[in-house]
């Protein structure tokens, strides 16, 4: 007689909001956001009711907003209504979002050469260009062009992006089990991104950005970091770019310039993390130590548990579950089934 409440209670239990809250339980909802976002835009541009292809400026732009919008805001908004995680953080100061905007050229000089370097081997062993789930490209140069560009592939999603996986995901690890987060988060980070020639260059700049979300103590330190790389990679136009994929068939497509620039630049982001690692990590233990004194910052809820309990908690069906829509996705990537 009891079954049919029992039954709920387990459904409450198991995709309910936790208390204390966790980081894996808003992958499913990036995952069904995802997978909603992407069959709605097919449905929609299959059948013509958009007169845009999803690779041009407007056509990817409209997508990427709301794709943002649905698989990453839209769960740091409701679920902290029912959890209270701080997703926001603390404002430090000028000077750690400062210094966060301008790491963003190491984080570029990283990806651009990595890119470069992947994209020329994966071809060089006899493999097609995979491109990303989301791309555009841009019959013209004109400004207007460019500064569509810029929000669209930069400043839209940094915002969900900040705020989902350094500020959502992250207010669901402790502070004992941060050192952990600088695996776990860019490798989410990397699944959500759905863009094969970046993986690698994504995966140091997810943990990068959990280096700066630490020292920063807020959201506005990786937003800023990633702005700064796309702009970074503007006034570097010309110095080291971004293999341009529409154009490439077979590894030889690639200029020889891409190399010449590509080493060099990798040499010099190593050294600009280094510097900046240490500017910021002097800039939190500063505040650290002016704010908290010896104690330091904690979080309000789970430093009485074990450290393994806390992170374990993570991994919970709704975590998997995300995890496997995900891999979905980018197997109809692969096999060429995209918008």
């Amino acid at each position: 007689m009891n079954k049919p409440a029992s039954d709920k209670n387990i459904l409450r239990r198991v995709f309910g909001v936790p208390y204390p809250f966790n980081w894996g339980y808003s992958v499913l909802f990036a995952a069904l956001g995802t997978a909603l976002v992407m069959g709605l835009a097919k449905l929609v541009f299959d059948n013509g009711l958009i007169a845009f292809s999803t690779s041009s400026t407007v056509g990817c732009g409209l997508i990427t907003a709301l794709l943002t919008t649905v698989a990453l805001m839209l769960p740091a908004v409701f679920i902290p209504r029912k959890s209270s995680p701080d997703i926001s953080g603390r404002y430090t100061g000028a000077g750690t979002l400062v210094m966060s905007f301008l790491s963003g050229s190491a984080v570029f000089l990283v990806r651009a050469s990595l890119r470069n370097i992947c994209t020329y081997l994966w071809l060089r062993i006899g493999n097609s260009v995979v491109f990303p789930a989301l791309f555009s490209y841009a019959a013209d140069d004109s400004k207007a062009t460019l500064v569509l560009q810029v929000l669209t592939d930069t400043f839209i999603p940094a915002l969900g992006i900040s705020v989902f996986f350094y500020g959502l995901l992250w207010s669901g690890i402790r502070n004992a089990d941060q050192d952990l987060a600088y695996y776990v988060i860019p490798f989410l980070f990397c699944l959500y991104s759905m863009n094969f020639p970046d993986l690698p260059g994504l995966f140091i700049t997810g943990v990068w950005l959990c280096r700066v979300r630490k020292d920063s103590g807020n959201v506005w330190g990786p937003f800023l970091c990633l702005s700064g790389s796309r702009l970074f990679g503007l006034l570097l136009t010309g110095v080291i770019d971004e293999a341009d994929l529409t154009t490439l068939r077979t590894y030889s497509d690639m200029p020889t310039t891409f190399f010449f620039s590509a080493l060099p630049a990798l040499v010099v982001a190593v050294i600009i993390f280094a510097f900046f690692r240490k500017i910021l990590g002097e800039f939190h233990n500063s505040y650290n130590a002016d704010v908290y004194g010896e104690e330091g910052s904690k979080y309000s809820v789970g430093d009485d548990t074990h450290r393994i309990d806390r992170f374990r908690a993570g991994f919970n069906i709704p975590f998997f579950m995300g995890v496997i829509i995900f891999i979905g996705l980018w197997v109809l990537m692969f096999k060429g089934i995209r918008l």
